[in-house]
């Protein structure tokens, strides 16, 4: 089970940044308005979070689609891959909901 030591890393490095920078970004303090380029800088931030958190439901997709191979067989495998499939759906799909609420925040807060 070497695949779980980096996934652990990027999990708690994609945590690490998103508590960063939710802690430092105006747009969740009321009556703030953004500057132009802070406003280009938290999209960048907010798109890459969003890409390492659709990387990190491909990667559990890939560790649970193993756990299944491993301790499965027959229908109960194919039905475990499936729900594996699912749940990665799943997060992806929380993944951009979260990246859209980011961005018309960014949106919302800058100055005009």
């Amino acid at each position: 089970m070497t695949h779980h030591k980096p996934l652990a890393i990027v999990a708690a490095a994609v945590a690490s940044f998103c508590l960063s920078a939710f802690a430092a970004d105006p747009a969740t303090t009321p009556d703030a308005s953004l500057t132009k380029t802070e406003a280009k800088d938290l999209k960048t931030q907010s798109d890459a979070h969003y890409k390492a958190r659709k990387n990190v439901a491909e990667a559990n997709e890939d560790l649970s689609k193993g756990d299944c191979k491993v301790a499965l067989e027959g229908s109960a495998k194919r039905a475990c891959e499936k729900s594996a499939k699912a749940s990665a759906k799943s997060d992806k799909a929380d993944a951009k909901t979260v990246h859209e609420i980011e961005k018309q925040g960014i949106k919302d807060s800058t100055a005009k």
